[in-house]
């Protein structure tokens, strides 16, 4: 597990020092630079050797723009031509200096130089492959219902591509765990059901062309008539199965990021979703790095536990990203709810233009 991120100079952030643990959540205002945090840890992992191409960038998750804006260039600084990260965890550090390869070109690849120190019966690629297959995870409920397939990436895409195939290839146990958590928060679901030679299709349950064979079965509808397809399924059940895939499948990455967790869920499910997210991490060795904009995450973390980390992210009167980890909630206002603190502007992570 990486157990500390320290990034330089990448689009927003001058320096941010995020100390991890296994479920990690950011909060702040639209802008303040939640994303670009994921998108520096992504920058390393989309490396090929000593060099970081664009496209390679794309398919991790990243917003690609030209290379001036990549870095930062606030007012009364020298503006640095390097992005520096830095990777640490008990084996000791790895720190990469990320520069462009081709002044003149918007469209250059980047490179990579890495110094190392680990202790000695640790290799570097041993240590990075705890977070070289890092995605920034995006669902969209078109990729979910197999209407659309914009990411290429296996065994499932940045948008929930493939969820059906993945599901249908993950063992029994795993299986197992996903639908015993999914039939507690989707109150009408009995079954999933794979349509592995097609029969549902032929029988008119995709009249909308999904490419997925992923069925359901509700509880609440007559025998001969209780199927239908993701197409059909409600978008929260859809969104709800792919974190708990992401969480659970050992195919997944070890090391991920999902951006605005929150989209499409309503606010209960969310706080029960993050207190689900919590015990799988530390069950199935996964580490996450979450952003969100609805308060009821908040009211599904414990503060206090090693494993969770909640980290209020603003943008200082020089623009630079920050961010404040929350331990604790304030003395004073023990009985006030994590949510209601944040919407308060306790905790720090909201605008304060308005």
């Amino acid at each position: 597990m990486i157990d500390r991120i320290v990034i330089n100079n990448f689009k927003s952030i001058d320096k941010v020092d995020l100390e991890l643990g296994r479920l990690n959540v950011l909060i702040g205002a639209n802008g303040s630079g939640k994303s670009n945090i994921l998108e520096a840890i992504g920058i390393v992992a989309a490396k090929n050797g000593n060099t970081i191409e664009l496209a390679s960038m794309a398919q991790r998750g990243i917003r690609i723009a030209m290379p001036e804006l990549m870095v930062n260039s606030f007012y009364g600084k020298v503006a640095s031509r390097a992005i520096k990260l830095r990777f640490e965890n008990e084996d000791g550090f790895v720190r990469y200096t990320i520069t462009k390869k081709d002044e003149d070109s918007i469209y250059t690849p980047w490179g990579a130089y890495t110094s190392v120190n680990l202790e000695s019966n640790v290799s570097p690629e041993v240590f990075e492959s705890q977070y070289s297959r890092y995605l920034i995870y995006s669902p969209s409920i078109d990729a979910l219902r197999g209407l659309s397939s914009a990411s290429k990436l296996f065994p499932i895409g940045l948008h929930g591509e493939g969820l059906d195939v993945l599901m249908y290839q993950m063992s029994k146990a795993e299986i197992s765990q996903v639908e015993r958590i999914a039939k507690r928060y989707i109150t009408w679901l009995d079954d999933l059901v794979y349509d592995t030679e097609g029969e549902m299709k032929y029988r008119g349950y995709k009249l909308g062309r999904s490419n997925s064979n992923l069925y359901f079965n509700d509880r609440y509808m007559q025998k001969k008539n209780k199927f239908f397809s993701a197409e059909n399924a409600n978008e929260g059940a859809l969104i709800l199965l792919f974190y708990l895939v992401l969480m659970t499948s050992k195919a997944t990455p070890m090391f991920f990021a999902i951006d605005n967790i929150d989209s499409g869920l309503n606010p209960r499910l969310c706080r029960a979703l993050i207190k689900e997210m919590t015990a799988l991490a530390e069950e199935n060795g996964k580490q996450v790095i979450i952003t969100t904009h609805n308060p009821a995450v908040l009211d599904g973390l414990r503060l206090g536990d090693p494993n969770t980390r909640l980290f209020a992210v603003e943008r200082s009167d020089s623009g630079d990203t920050r961010v404040n980890e929350i331990r604790v909630k304030p003395q004073s206002e023990r009985r006030m709810k994590l949510s209601e603190m944040w919407m308060n502007g306790m905790i720090g992570g909201v605008p304060n233009e308005f």
